[in-house]
């Protein structure tokens, strides 16, 4: 009875921190996500990725060959646009720069939620790795504070679904938890195409059986294309999109380029910003030690598929954002470190 009552008040505290680690991080992301929201300049010439997710949450399909498959989060801020619409357009500023205020306002809404459900993956896999609660709230805050998170969080932007895949992908293999792996292969091709660099991570490193991986990639791949298939039929232009992101191959002179400068250089710095300051404590030999056994092959190998994001991207940045879970776990080991370091004088 005794070990009942300890697992069950255990479980009910493991949920407990889950949920405030939740509203924690919304409450981080939600202010400053507003304030870039409110005066963000929404030229969706300058930016077409905002104008492809706003043209597709107001179902207009005939969009980027590329983006356009990319519909779970236009769809949730459009329903959610549906129910509130008469009370958000009460709220609009005057000021406001966008083409739809409640509309955007439904996209930030959506993002901050799966932002803060981000951030609640990076928060357990630095617990998962063995790093204590301080730590890991110190892991968490590094990414949270990050400019290219509120830019995630308050733009109408599709990015917050994929980092969420990219997190529960990076948990699930590290927890050995078939749910979030399961869940990572039906829904990872709907967040971005470029989860197909990803899949093999999961194939490889999951503790999910090999032949039932088969059977969920393929039924998974199955639903994506017969929904282009079927989506390609409600628009003008079809077929197109694998064409189109083979053309990103293009563009890797040109992203190489661009590292390897000083401006570059300012973009991979940009990932941890001030934090990166505690970069300068893995001159410690100890903690150089504890990092490298704390990084295991599967971590590596996904830090080099986010270097082959990057450089098929012309936004390095955001691209190089994608591994803030690996940069969150090791500062969260050198937190550790220097607290045992305190505790020790």
């Amino acid at each position: 009875m005794k070990d009942f009552t300890y697992k069950f008040n255990f479980q009910n505290n493991i949920k407990l921190e889950n949920i405030i680690v939740f509203l924690f991080c919304f409450a981080v992301l939600l202010g400053p996500a507003y304030s870039l929201f409110d005066s963000y300049n929404y030229d969706t010439e300058a930016n077409p990725d905002i104008k492809t997710y706003l043209g597709l949450a107001n179902f207009d399909f005939d969009q980027s060959p590329i983006r356009k498959y990319r519909v779970i989060v236009p769809f949730l801020a459009s329903g959610i646009n549906f129910l509130f619409h008469p009370i958000f357009s009460k709220f609009t500023p005057y000021t406001f720069p966008g083409p739809d205020f409640s509309l955007c306002l439904s996209f930030l809404i959506v993002n901050c939620v799966l932002m803060s459900i981000f951030g609640l993956f990076v928060y357990q896999l630095c617990k998962a790795f063995g790093c204590s609660r301080n730590a890991a709230v110190v892991g968490l805050l590094c990414v949270l504070t990050c400019r290219w998170t509120m830019y995630i969080a308050g733009l109408p932007l599709v990015d917050s679904l994929y980092l969420v895949i990219i997190a529960m992908t990076l948990l699930g293999i590290k927890t050995k938890n078939t749910t979030l792996i399961t869940i990572a292969i039906f829904i990872g091709p709907w967040a971005k195409e470029s989860f197909l660099f990803v899949a093999p991570l999961i194939f490889i490193f999951s503790h999910v059986n090999k032949w039932k991986q088969f059977l969920l990639f393929f039924i998974s791949a199955l639903l994506v294309f017969s929904f282009r298939f079927y989506f390609d039929s409600l628009c003008q232009e079809s077929g197109l999109g694998l064409s189109h992101d083979f053309a990103h191959f293009e563009k890797i002179p040109a992203s190489l380029y661009r590292l390897f400068s000083f401006h570059g250089l300012y973009e991979v710095l940009s990932i941890v910003g001030i934090w990166g300051f505690l970069f300068v404590f893995v001159l410690n030999k100890n903690i150089r030690i504890i990092l490298q056994n704390a990084t295991t092959l599967y971590m590596m190998l996904f830090l080099c598929i986010v270097f082959f994001h990057a450089i098929l991207s012309t936004e390095l940045a955001r691209m190089f954002y994608l591994a803030s879970p690996i940069i969150a776990i090791w500062m969260a080991f050198i937190v550790d470190h220097l607290i045992l370091l305190v505790k020790k004088d």
